[in-house]
């Protein structure tokens, strides 16, 4: 009973209390209320009580006043000069030649955006922190921290006295050791976290900026090393190839493209200070506890880049993919697949940066480096190219033609444009007479010397041998069955030009005289024949599949030479009169045999002779009769 009596007083009392609280708290909601819709109807449109901007009071001021109040300091700061102290020298600098600019709208910004968030109890909490708390606001800005560091670097460095490591210079020729020197220098480290300081608050106290001894990081002992390895890659020769191209770096070229520098500083004395906001690389001041480092040898990536330059114009090459055109029956645009390649010149970098850092030793060494060389595989583009076999170069025949006349010079293209693109089925046979078709006037060639009866006359055509003494050699290197090849009566200059001998020709004369081969591969044969006016020179290309076969063939033996005749003299009336001009030339009449063998995966599948019989000739002058 009386247990029951006190739980009864407990249960009223909390109920009391309850209420009491309840009033209270009511009660103190609804004055912070009030208090808050006070401050901020006295607040509507201004800077909170206690806000500052560096050392300027804001509060209770308009927008428009914050704007001009931060302008003003800011403009101040910026017109008047930052003094740096050294010793008994003072330099001086304004904030813009230091390559910070200054954002007077984002500063005013954010200080009239406090304590303005859409969240009610937010606002509420930085009003009241307002009343008893100061909030002080630093300008906004940015930094070009290439131009602080250069223009700082620029302003210092005349009053320092900079240390030199010990190096390894050559002199003569010859390595040596230069020793290292000591040195007085500005703590820029201080000085630039002294620099924000006096930025952030926009004070135009003057920075002191101390003078330190600065010793270097590597004496003389710990370039010893250094020493050694330059004399000995002075003795080295590094042998560069690919393929059988071979190049040679080595002795002073080598030594030439080397850098010294301490141990893990490569990129030079450079600090970074994070400082909160971006980074800034100054000069790094080395103390004392730094001066046992060793000298390291690297090699100077500039340089180095120069003379892989010139290996790369050697070997690069682009990736050319095949392409295959038809018309009117004929291929009249054919590319060749072509793989790319490159050298990579940073996996270059890194094979010989390995090789010069290697502890190898020995007298002259001679170092085999194989190029990394990057291949990029061509494609075939046109199904029809897989289709045909025609995938690569399987025989080329070169001739040339220097001294031409214009007409002949001009037979000659149009004779190669005839045979070009031309596609030899497997087991046909090419006819030069059937695919150059007639040649006169009527189908476009012009006159030019001829043989006829034993005289040099103009008729249509001249030059068209040349184009079937091209065909035949590229026949000849592809391996394929001549069928029909009849040698000219007499040597022709012009098939002997560029060290060619005499027998290595083919003369036409439709229809009785032709040129033929057989396609006896498995696949179509693309004939290509193209003219380079400015080499006088033709070349007749031979596509197909590469099917193993291999065609050597022997020089010429010369024998039962004979002298050209006595020099002729024709009368000619187109010619004005007086006018001589050769137009052949003497060539003393010979026998000429060459043989050729074929062979297919090591079987002999062709074994053959050519004999030309050559009449000597005399030269022959054309004699002006005309008016």
């Amino acid at each position: 009973m009386v247990n029951y009596f006190f739980q009864q007083v407990k249960f009223q009392n909390f109920v009391l209390y309850s209420r009491f609280f309840l009033k209270n708290f009511i009660a103190a909601l609804l004055l912070f209320t009030f208090v808050f819709s006070l401050f901020a109807t006295v607040y509507s449109g201004k800077i909170y009580p206690n806000i500052y901007f560096t050392d300027v009071n804001l509060s209770g001021l308009r927008r428009s006043e914050v704007n001009d109040r931060v302008a003003a300091r800011i403009r101040n700061f910026e017109s008047s000069k930052l003094t740096f102290i050294l010793g008994e020298r003072k330099i001086e600098a304004s904030a813009y030649d230091l390559g910070i600019e200054f954002d007077e709208m984002a500063t005013a910004n954010k200080i009239l955006n406090y304590g303005k968030s859409v969240n009610l109890s937010r606002r509420m909490l930085v009003a009241v922190k307002s009343l008893f708390v100061n909030e002080n606001f630093l300008p906004v800005y940015s930094v070009n921290f290439e131009k602080l560091s250069e223009n700082l670097d620029r302003l210092i460095s005349p009053y320092e006295t900079r240390s030199r490591n010990a190096s390894v210079v050559f002199v003569a020729g010859q390595p040596k050791i230069e020793r290292e020197v000591s040195g007085m220098v500005v703590d820029r480290i201080k000085l630039v976290a002294n620099l924000f300081e006096a930025i952030d608050s926009l004070s135009n106290d003057w920075l002191k900026a101390d003078i330190v001894s600065e010793v270097p990081l590597v004496n003389s002992l710990g370039a010893q090393k250094a020493y050694e390895k330059a004399a000995l890659l002075q003795k080295q020769q590094l042998a560069l190839s690919f393929n059988s191209d071979k190049w040679s770096l080595g002795g002073q070229d080598l030594v030439s493209m080397l850098n010294f520098y301490p141990e893990g500083y490569e990129a030079d004395y450079l600090a970074k200070i994070d400082l909160d906001r971006s980074p800034v690389i100054i000069n790094f001041i080395k103390p004392k506890e730094f001066s046992d480092s060793r000298l390291e040898v690297v090699l100077n990536r500039e340089k180095f880049d120069q003379f892989a330059d010139t290996i790369s114009e050697s070997i690069n090459r682009p990736t050319i993919d095949a392409t295959l055109r038809f018309q009117g029956g004929k291929v009249v645009e054919f590319t060749p697949a072509s793989d790319g390649q490159k050298l990579d010149i940073f996996a270059l970098y890194k094979i010989i940066s390995e090789q010069i850092s290697s502890d190898s030793s020995g007298g002259d060494q001679y170092i085999n480096i194989n190029l990394p060389v990057t291949i990029s595989t061509a494609r075939v583009l046109d199904e029809k190219i897989n289709t045909l076999g025609i995938r690569s170069l399987v025989g080329r025949g070169i001739s040339y033609f220097a001294g031409s006349i214009a007409n002949r010079v001009s037979n000659i293209g149009l004779a190669a444009s005839r045979i070009n693109g031309t596609l030899v089925a497997p087991g046909e046979t090419f006819s030069f007479n059937q695919i150059i078709g007639d040649v006169s006037a009527a189908t476009g060639y012009k006159k030019a010397y001829v043989i006829s009866q034993g005289r040099t006359v103009l008729d249509d055509g001249g030059g068209v041998c040349q184009v079937s003494t091209t065909l035949f050699r590229a026949a000849l290197n592809s391996g394929l069955p001549i069928v029909a090849r009849t040698a000219h009566a007499y040597r022709v200059g012009y098939y002997e030009q560029r060290g060619f001998k005499p027998g290595l020709d083919a003369t036409v004369w439709s229809p009785a005289v032709d040129f033929q081969f057989r396609n006896d591969t498995e696949h179509y044969i693309l004939v290509q024949a193209m003219v380079d006016l400015t080499a006088a020179r033709l070349e007749v290309d031979f596509y197909g599949t590469v099917d193993g076969r291999r065609s050597e063939i022997s020089d010429p033996v010369i024998s039962n030479i004979q002298p050209p005749p006595p020099d002729k003299y024709q009368d000619d009336p187109t010619l004005p009169k007086g006018t001589v001009k050769q137009v052949d030339f003497a060539a003393p009449g010979a026998t000429s045999v060459f043989k050729r063998k074929v062979f297919k995966d090591q079987q002999l599948i062709i074994d053959e002779s050519f004999t030309s019989n050559f009449r000597p000739w005399q030269a022959i002058y054309l004699v002006g009769t005309g008016s």
